[in-house]
């Protein structure tokens, strides 16, 4: 997953609207990011969202298209746009380490609490009317079923839940990750071991 947005240190420089701008492009632009608008876009379609597409090729086609767009809004927007304009930085700061109750609030207020520029934490007002801006532009290649002022607040509200699972992934995934390549080697050299004792 692209971490291009996520900092494993603590606060110690802000980032320039370029630097703000260079963000968004490699989140936008690395691989893994278009494996996963393939993946949810072939979701939506066996579950028929977004039913103003239709079905076949051209549906499937049509919510990719949709899925990369709103890549596209949502990174320039929320990583570029309005936290250069506000003066606010649109990275993760991971705590890696310590309490496990800090570490859980941290990703998970993180949706609604950041860091302005200076490096004092500040409500999240990028990323809420980043998400709004981008749900909103939305509705310029949505279905007309999907669109609208309701539907437009509705995919904005519904950004903060999943900011917050994403932020938790960033928080405890490579802890996990760590555990995971632990226990593997474990088993791989146990299993050595006992083909060995077998020869």
């Amino acid at each position: 997953m692209p971490t291009y947005t996520v900092s494993n240190n603590s606060f110690t420089s802000s980032l320039s609207s370029k630097e703000k701008f260079r963000l968004a492009v490699q989140n936008t632009t690395d691989p893994f990011t278009f494996v996963n608008i393939a993946a949810n876009a072939g979701i939506q379609q066996a579950n028929n969202n977004l039913a103003g597409y239709g079905q076949g090729a051209s549906g499937y086609g049509k919510r990719f298209g949709a899925g990369l767009a709103d890549q596209l809004s949502g990174s320039f927007f929320k990583t570029y746009l309005f936290p250069s304009l506000l003066h606010q930085d649109p990275r993760y700061f991971r705590e890696g380490a310590g309490p496990f109750k800090w570490r859980l609030v941290n990703a998970i207020t993180r949706p609604v609490v950041t860091r302005n520029d200076s490096g004092r934490r500040a409500f999240n007002w990028a990323e809420l009317l980043g998400g709004i801006a981008a749900s909103g532009l939305a509705n310029a290649y949505y279905p007309a079923s999907n669109s609208g002022v309701g539907p437009t607040f509705k995919r904005a509200a519904t950004g903060i839940p999943f900011g917050m699972i994403d932020h938790l992934i960033d928080e405890f995934g490579p802890d996990l990750e760590r555990k995971f390549l632990r226990r593997t080697k474990a088993l791989d050299k146990s299993h050595l071991s006992h083909s060995a004792g077998g020869h």
